[in-house]
């Protein structure tokens, strides 16, 4: 079983705000796949169906973004399954002994976010990584119990400037202006194709495929760029 965590907020209030990309790119990557959303619990909506390489779930957390880590146990709960991080490799202090103990997670999920370090357009995939001050990704590296923990990163930020800490909060809640729709949704339409590249061959090989830069061509006014 493969798990997906597209991050979002809930609710028509955030549906297409800057922080709901990930949720976006979960709901493309279901149509791509024919599969349909049910909410069997109050944290997640959950699309269970045959992916590229078996059998997936791609799940949408029904908790606003600084509580993602409640939906992963709760599917941990619902299901039965280890959820975690992947395990470390000749971590240092690590023995034979303590690596027995602990057994592997069943499920290392992929999470699909928004990264506003990124300027819009551009994608990013890792193997694993810091959150990077996102705190839906923060809520589920702790839920998870590490950070290794593969990632497709989408650029909702500026092309002219890097947004100051202070202002994260206020700019990730904001819709995209009038003429970064296009870019956006163009976005979530290649990170879907990126996820399910993901997921049949792994992170190495679509980040070498889907990973980029914001495109050139962006079709934005003088002003917004």
């Amino acid at each position: 079983m493969q798990l997906v965590l597209g991050l979002g907020n809930p609710g028509p209030r955030y549906a297409l705000t800057r922080h709901n990309l990930g949720a976006r790119c979960i709901l493309a990557a279901a149509a791509r796949l024919g599969l349909g959303f049910a909410e069997p619990s109050p944290a997640y909506r959950a699309a269970v169906g045959a992916g590229p390489n078996g059998p997936v779930t791609l799940l949408i957390p029904l908790t606003f973004m600084n509580r993602s880590g409640d939906a992963v146990r709760a599917w941990a709960a619902s299901t039965g399954l280890r959820v975690g991080a992947a395990p470390p490799r000749g971590a240092p202090g690590l023995d034979a002994g303590a690596e027995a103990a602990a057994p592997p997670p069943d499920v290392v999920p992929v999470v699909v976010c928004d990264d506003l370090q990124l300027p819009l357009g551009s994608l990013r995939i890792r193997a694993q990584g810091s959150d990077g001050g996102h705190n839906g990704l923060a809520a589920v590296i702790d839920a998870l119990g590490g950070d290794a923990v593969p990632r497709v990163r989408l650029g909702v930020g500026p092309l002219d400037r890097t947004v100051p800490p202070e202002e994260w909060a206020d700019f990730v809640l904001t819709e995209f202006a009038p003429a970064e729709i296009r870019a956006a949704t163009e976005l979530v339409d290649h990170a879907a194709d990126a996820l399910l590249c993901l997921l049949e061959h792994g992170p190495e090989t679509a980040g070498a495929r889907y990973n980029r830069r914001a495109p050139r061509d962006l079709d934005l006014p003088a002003g917004d760029r």
